[in-house]
């Protein structure tokens, strides 16, 4: 549509993978390097996480385009949602091996004989399985038995598991253990900086034969920045869609005009509140001296719209939240929050429960029978995620005989992975958590030293030697272990608390056990990754 008129030989920003456009920013360059490490010293099993729209497949088929032929035997499974069978007979016909039987021994046999005259000849044979994380847990494990295939001195299967965030949480399940601990190369693709968005637009806009006829201003290249977050898939809808703007409007630079009227269009802001909200926002720059544009944009945006609004109290992306969350059954979406987080710590979920879930009564009886605590703080998002232990959020959503809440279970600098799944995505953005959180969170964690709540100066008891031990690794205690509640002991209790932002309390309390449980090193903790 746009393309002849600024000159183009044909469509600059699609979203259709196309290897004449593949464009490799320093973070697609360290995956690939990565990859290619761990293939040609055989290291067996590798791991590429990446968010959605963050370039995976386009450096794992960068990668494939690079191994030849005469050294390399590869294999690419992009849909791998099916059984073990199913998968089996897919690898074996990508591979060119010629099996018809339904039979998992058949097709192994098949395999590993494969893989032995590749061997022989010397050549690596590669088997890249892209959306891992839709693989079912016996899927992985029939994934896990073909690495088994190996010679005394070599691994004749080299896999890549190539997946969203989620794949990196199933593979910590305890029945997945022996896979996740084969695992020798990991890698997390993160997206592309300021920096290499302006080299990426220019980049796709001269292999699609631009001769001068469209330019994106700077202002309009940080926009763009800011709100895809450096994030390919979305830097192309924006750019797509200001180029398509630019040619209505018959205009030869994409202004930061442009754009803002892209982001507005794309993300449904009406107009007048987007100019009253980039206003607030200009505000908020020149007051904290913040980069973090769009996101402020939004939240002012949304401010307005609550102050005119029928439901002030929640803004607009909480509304949004707030009905997806409503579309669940109260009790029902509480049980999927709760068992994300026991998944998180590896015991047991709960499978029926008759009658309401209540939070947090309910929830402390059932974390007791496992093992755990359920500990209430009050405080913001950023203040649970800094402790760094999976947590719940009491939301102020409200159901039939309760608020909902939802189960954080990882996080970053600007989005955290909740349950239940919102939107089709288990991943959300931290913003829009905390604009329906209520301000209440729950951590659930593991007392194994028994130590108690409660300590009062000059107590001496064996369960305080374990409080001492925790202290000292997280690095505020220095003095001999020996059980006693001393000053030195409560001392380091009080710099551990003000640097955690606890009330600072020398009889210790509840929470302050909690953060201090994940320096457990001799038990399995679970942490908020990326956090």
């Amino acid at each position: 549509m746009y393309t002849r008129y600024f000159g183009f030989n044909e469509k600059p920003f699609t979203l259709t993978p196309n290897p004449r456009f593949i464009f490799l920013g320093k973070h697609h360059k360290e995956a690939f390097a990565h990859l290619l490490y761990g293939i040609n010293n055989h290291y067996g099993f590798i791991e590429l996480i990446g968010e959605v729209g963050t370039g995976k497949t386009t450096v794992l088929r960068t990668l494939l385009g690079q191994l030849q032929e005469e050294n390399y035997r590869c294999a690419l499974i992009f849909n791998p949602c099916m059984t073990a069978v199913e998968l089996l007979r897919s690898i074996n016909q990508e591979f060119g091996i010629d099996t018809d039987s339904d039979c998992i021994n058949d097709l192994v046999s098949g395999l590993n004989r494969y893989l032995l005259v590749e061997n022989n000849h010397g050549r690596t044979v590669v088997l890249v399985i892209d959306e891992a994380q839709t693989l079912h847990t016996d899927v992985l494990e029939q994934v896990r038995l073909i690495s088994n295939l190996e010679t005394e001195n070599d691994k004749l299967v080299q896999i890549i598991l190539a997946g969203q965030p989620e794949l990196e949480k199933i593979l910590q399940r305890r029945e997945l253990r022996q896979l996740n601990q084969r695992i020798a190369i990991r890698y997390r693709l993160r997206s592309m900086n300021r920096y290499e968005t302006r080299r990426y637009i220019r980049h796709r806009m001269e292999v699609a034969g631009a001769t001068g006829g469209v330019t994106f201003s700077h202002l309009a290249i940080y926009l763009i920045h800011i709100c895809s977050r450096g994030i390919p898939r979305m830097i192309n809808i924006l750019c797509d869609r200001a180029l398509l703007i630019a040619y209505g409007n018959e205009c030869r630079k994409v202004s930061a005009a442009v754009v803002i009227q892209a982001i507005r269009e794309l993300f449904g802001i009406p107009l007048r509140r987007f100019v009253l909200a980039g206003l607030i926002t200009l505000v908020m720059l020149t007051l904290t001296g913040s980069n973090n544009w769009f996101p402020q944009c939004l939240l002012a945006t949304s401010a307005l719209k609550a102050q005119v609004g029928p439901s002030a109290g929640i803004p607009l992306q909480g509304r949004q939240l707030g009905r997806e969350l409503t579309g669940f059954d109260l009790s029902d979406s509480h049980m999927r929050a709760f068992n994300a987080l026991m998944s998180s710590w590896n015991v047991q979920p709960v499978k029926i429960f008759k009658g309401t879930l209540t939070v947090p009564d309910t929830f402390r009886r059932l974390a007791a029978r496992r093992n755990l605590r359920c500990t209430a703080f009050k405080g913001s998002l950023d203040d649970a995620i800094r402790f760094g232990l999976p947590f719940l959020v009491a939301t102020r959503v409200s159901g039939n005989s309760g608020y909902y809440c939802l189960a954080v279970t990882a996080a970053t600098n600007t989005s955290v992975s909740v349950s239940p799944v919102l939107f089709g995505n288990g991943v959300i953005h931290k913003s829009e958590l905390a604009n329906i959180a209520n301000g209440t969170f729950y951590l659930f964690w593991q007392n194994s030293g028994k130590i108690p709540d409660t300590i009062h100066p000059g107590e001496k008891r064996y369960e305080l030697r374990m409080l001492q031990q925790l202290l000292k690794q997280a690095g505020f205690y220095k003095d001999a272990i020996n059980g006693d509640y001393n000053s030195a002991t409560i001392k380091a209790v009080r710099e551990f608390q003000r640097s955690w932002g606890i009330v600072d309390n020398a009889t210790v309390g509840e929470l302050t056990l909690a953060v201090l449980s994940r320096f457990d090193t001799l038990h399995a903790v679970p942490t908020l990754k990326g956090s």
